[in-house]
C-alpha cells in the first residue's frame, strides 16, 4: 500500500483570563498550526497487530489491562518494528507501561528519534480515547524521543470495523512537553 496525506487540524484557542481581588488567573491558550503528514496505512495496520500481539503478553495481574505497543525509530535503518507490553509490579511505582518499554528497548538498541508509535489497550478499543491513550508519564517520555523531521505519530488503536486508530503528532499529544529548553 502506498503513503496517504494526513491532515492535522489547527487547533486554535485563546487564553482565558479571569481577574481576581489578588491578581489575574490565566487558562493558557494554545495555537497548533494545520499540517499534513503522510502515513502508511499498511505499515500503521501492522504496528497494529504486533502491538495487540504483544498486549496478550502483558504483567498485568492487578489491573488486567492489557496494553501493546509497537513502534519504528527514524534512525533505525532496518525499520524494525520494536514492541513492549505494560509490565505491573506489586509496588505500583515499579510498574512500566508499554510505550515506555517499547521506547526503553529502542534505546537500548542506541536508537533515538521516534518516527511512528502504535498502542493498543485490547480490551478498550471501542472505548473513547481519553480511556485508551498514552498516560501523562509516557506522554512525557514520547516528548524526550520525539522529532519533528520526520515528524513523530502516535497512533492509538481504535478497534472497531475499519478503523486503524486516533493519530496524534506530538504537539496535539503533549501540548507543553518539558524539554530543559532544548527543541
Amino acid at each position: 500500500m502506498s503513503r496517504v496525506a494526513l491532515v492535522l487540524p489547527a487547533v486554535d484557542r485563546p487564553d482565558a483570563t479571569t481577574p481576581t481581588p489578588l491578581g489575574r488567573l490565566t487558562v493558557p491558550g494554545r495555537a497548533i498550526p494545520e499540517k499534513t503528514v503522510w502515513v502508511d496505512p499498511a505499515e500503521i495496520a501492522r504496528l497494529r497487530d504486533a502491538a495487540r500481539d504483544v498486549a496478550t503478553r502483558a504483567h498485568a495481574p492487578y489491573s488486567r489491562f492489557r496494553v501493546g505497543a509497537a513502534l519504528i525509530m527514524a534512525d533505525d535503518p532496518q525499520r524494525r518494528a520494536i514492541t513492549g507490553a505494560n509490565v505491573e509490579n506489586a509496588s505500583y511505582g515499579g510498574t512500566i507501561c508499554a510505550e515506555r518499554t517499547a521506547l526503553t528497548q529502542a534505546a537500548s538498541l542506541g536508537l533515538r528519534k521516534l518516527e511512528l508509535l502504535v498502542v493498543s489497550c485490547v480490551a478498550t478499543l471501542d472505548a473513547p480515547v481519553a480511556d485508551r491513550s498514552p498516560c501523562g508519564l509516557c506522554r512525557q517520555v514520547i516528548h524526550e524521543f520525539g522529532n519533528r523531521d520526520p515528524e513523530t505519530l502516535v497512533v492509538v488503536d481504535g478497534g472497531g470495523a475499519g478503523a486503524l486508530g486516533d493519530v496524534f503528532d506530538l504537539d496535539r499529544l503533549l501540548p507543553y512537553g518539558f524539554s530543559l529548553g532544548q527543541s
